[in-house]
């Protein structure tokens, strides 16, 4: 990945690459087939490291949880920013790598999808699998700008990395209309949700008896 990085496709020739292992060209040839077989091996571990920084498969407290996974994954990127420059640029001369360039986002995009899904479930909110994906889409293109911009346009961004995370995991939420806090639907009326907005503590008690109560629309329309 390093040799790689710096040389490019072409520039990585399996002795470089071999030198840099420590090893025999020809047992690197024993192991891979071929110089794109052993990229996207690389690829793998890579993204191997991405699923290991998993969301929780039911949500508890969905801001925190996803503040840390955007900061761990903006920490991922950062780290292999060159290699990713270097593969997108090399994607049009050698299509055969473009495989190789996916299989990190495809992770990444599983498992917010999953995450998102179970959380929109769990609370009972009006949104379509379409726009849940797209706020993934939205997420997830957020950190990837985040971590291949930061070093060229620091002002762009929020100051720290782990402001960013929480800022983007909060505006996430918000599209999908989620309580950022907590699992569940709010209780009804007396919910700090509810005071925040201006509903005074027991706000419809004035309903008359057995009239049905309006459904709220779903938080974040």
């Amino acid at each position: 990945m390093r040799v790689f990085a710096e040389s490019g496709f072409r520039g990585a020739t399996t002795r470089r690459i071999a030198e840099a292992a420590g090893v025999n060209e020809v047992t690197l040839f024993r192991q891979f087939k071929s110089k794109t077989a052993l990229i996207n091996e690389a690829a793998e571990l890579y993204a191997r490291r991405r699923s290991e920084e998993a969301l929780p498969d039911e949500p508890v407290s969905p801001l925190r949880e996803l503040s840390e996974w955007c900061v761990a994954h903006l920490v991922l990127l950062q780290e292999s920013r060159e290699l990713i420059r270097k593969c997108m640029a090399e994607v049009g001369a050698h299509p055969q790598i473009a495989g190789c360039v996916r299989q990190g986002p495809d992770v990444v995009h599983k498992q917010l999808l999953d995450y998102a899904t179970r959380l929109v479930r769990q609370q009972g909110l009006q949104v379509s699998r379409d726009d849940v994906r797209v706020s993934c889409l939205m997420l997830q293109g957020s950190l990837f700008a985040d971590a291949m911009g930061r070093d060229m346009m620091p002002d762009l961004f929020p100051r720290s990395i782990n402001r960013a995370g929480a800022d983007y995991a909060r505006c996430f939420l918000r599209m999908l209309g989620a309580d950022p806090v907590s699992p569940g639907t709010p209780p009804p009326e007396a919910s700090a949700a509810n005071r925040s907005n201006g509903a005074p503590k027991g706000a419809g008690s004035n309903r008359r008896k057995g009239q049905a109560r309006k459904p709220r629309p779903p938080r974040g329309t």
